[in-house]
């Protein structure tokens, strides 16, 4: 077997070099653009003209639900992704039913504004009943003091100096001998 001469060793080695030193400066690829611009360049006019997300459905609720439903719900999030989101609804007890009942009906008019197939199913989470929403309610009244009541709270308040203080107590006392009708 022949032994390789340490002088043609050394030319490949020299030539290899020339060749990596050649090769390194290149750039192979142009990084790619941030996400976040890009897609923000699409966004921002589409968000102009036709709302953004829950705060938009919210805005548009009652068009959605109906003046009836919209008192005494409203949307919370979404749940889910691309395959199709879900709409949590929060409403009182007995609304929850028959705000699912209508779900479709509902599903269909929140996809009008949001876009075909943008909601697949309603969740509705029961919620405290506040009692000024619902329909045919009507605020408590309450009775003024009688002048008995009244005399009696300014003398009880004669040694208060603070006028701010006496103010303050006059309107916690007027309140706490109030009677509901």
């Amino acid at each position: 077997m022949q032994q390789d001469d340490p002088e043609k060793r050394r030319k490949e080695a020299a030539k290899f070099n020339r060749f990596l030193a050649q090769q390194r400066g290149r750039r192979e690829y142009q990084s790619a653009p941030q996400a976040a611009k890009a897609v923000s360049k699409i966004m921002k006019p589409l968000s102009a003209k036709f709302g953004a997300g829950r705060s938009g459905l919210t805005e548009h609720w009652e068009d959605i639900v109906g003046p009836r439903f919209a008192r005494i719900s409203h949307p919370v999030r979404y749940l889910g992704g691309r395959e199709g989101r879900t709409l949590l609804i929060s409403a009182p007890g007995p609304a929850a039913a028959l705000i699912t009942a209508a779900g479709q009906g509902i599903i269909d008019r929140a996809n009008g504004y949001l876009g075909p197939g943008y909601i697949r199913h309603i969740k509705v989470v029961q919620s405290r009943i506040k009692e000024s929403n619902l329909a045919g309610s009507r605020p408590n009244r309450t009775i003024d003091l009688t002048p008995g009541q009244t005399e009696k709270l300014k003398s009880s308040l004669e040694k208060v100096r603070d006028p701010d203080l006496k103010k303050a107590l006059e309107k916690l006392g007027r309140s706490a001998l109030r009677r509901p009708e």
